[in-house]
């Protein structure tokens, strides 16, 4: 079927090389095998081309005067728009220096020079491959996302009219039920309700990949403090100490980064209700190309051996009765984050608390 999917398409590559007798062998292999070709001797006018037409896959010499390969790649990958486009490092060096800092700039693999044809051709299919089965996925998912989001609104209309017959039941006719009679109202109204907030958590968590991410230099101290003081004045009984260390600015979508921090501080609060004394600690670290934020409490805690449910839509770690939530909030998180070129994950202890870590690239 992947055989197929590459017949079926005609791929257009860029070759970027400033070595004419590499131009003209790579350029006869892969014109042999019915790929377009566009050739670059330079890293600017490899802007310019890539510009004009986005390539399906760029072969990218490592050492060309003025822009270098490694410089272009990093230009690439931090571009939206062009951070999917699969690269193929040349090098007429083996050196694993240079592979390292080709992979962790973004680089999908990497031929030797002189190039041996079948090698060359070989890993240019496979990427392309490795290319169309992700759109395909993605793909596939966005059709998934409608398809929730269809279906969670043709819902929610029916169910607002019957929580609102409900209430017309409850205000007309609750003094003629015995006391079952309105418990079991009453237990109609809420579940209606539960079901109602449900959808609209479904809702939310579909409309994640349609966003449009609008980045900017964000001062994440800020936005904690902020969302820490409107969540404490809703519960100003509690005992609640949040220790937030300096956080470095990071370069994000407002809107989401700051539901980001919502649903993790929103989280840490629920599940310390119990203590005497909440304690929050927020804390950053800095590793290669990226932050690691950490959000820790003293709560109720979790299995790790249950963590792999944690980022499931509706998947829940305790029961309703014990803390209220439609199981979205963690996802939705994930989802931000992917928006964003970062991770997430989570370690707990059972009555010793749970920490939420994520990652952003660092601010350029």
């Amino acid at each position: 079927m992947e055989e197929n999917m590459l017949l079926q398409k005609s791929f257009d590559i860029l070759l970027v090389d400033d070595t004419p007798e590499h131009i003209d062998v790579a350029v006869q292999v892969l014109k042999d095998n019915n790929f377009r070709i566009r050739v670059a001797t330079d890293g600017n006018t490899a802007l310019k081309l890539i510009y004009q037409q986005k390539p399906d896959l760029i072969l990218l010499d490592i050492y060309m005067p003025q822009m270098d390969g490694f410089e272009l790649c990093r230009l690439i990958k931090n571009t939206p728009d062009l951070k999917s486009i699969p690269i193929i490092f040349l090098t007429a060096y083996s050196d694993e220096e240079s592979i390292r800092k080709g992979f962790e700039l973004g680089g999908q693999d990497y031929v030797v020079k002189p190039f041996n044809a079948s090698e060359l051709l070989a890993r240019v299919n496979t990427h392309l491959m490795l290319k169309c089965q992700a759109e395909s996925l993605k793909e596939a998912n966005k059709e998934l996302d409608s398809f929730c989001y269809t279906v969670a609104h043709d819902l929610k209309s029916p169910l607002l009219s019957l929580n609102k017959l409900v209430e017309f039941l409850v205000e007309d006719y609750i003094n003629q039920l015995d006391p079952a009679g309105k418990e079991l109202l009453y237990n109609i109204k809420d579940k209606s309700s539960e079901i109602i907030h449900t959808i609209d958590r479904l809702l939310e968590f579909s409309k994640m990949c349609e966003m449009q991410v609008n980045f900017e230099i964000l001062n994440l101290n800020e936005m904690f403090i902020e969302v820490c003081n409107e969540l404490k004045n809703l519960e100003p009984e509690r005992d609640i100490r949040i220790n937030i260390q300096p956080l470095p600015k990071v370069y994000g979508d407002r809107v989401l980064i700051r539901l980001l921090i919502s649903n993790i501080l929103s989280n840490a609060f629920k599940y310390t209700r119990n203590k005497p004394t909440a304690i929050i600690d927020i804390q950053s670290t800095e590793e290669n190309n990226e932050y690691v934020f950490s959000v820790s409490d003293n709560g109720v805690g979790f299995d790790m051996k249950y963590s792999s449910r944690l980022f499931g839509v509706f998947q829940r770690l305790h029961t309703k009765e014990e803390f209220e939530g439609s199981g979205v909030g963690l996802a939705i998180c994930q989802r931000i984050l992917k928006r964003h070129n970062g991770r997430a994950w989570m370690t707990g202890e059972i009555d010793k608390g749970a920490t939420f870590y994520f990652t952003l690239p660092k601010a350029e």
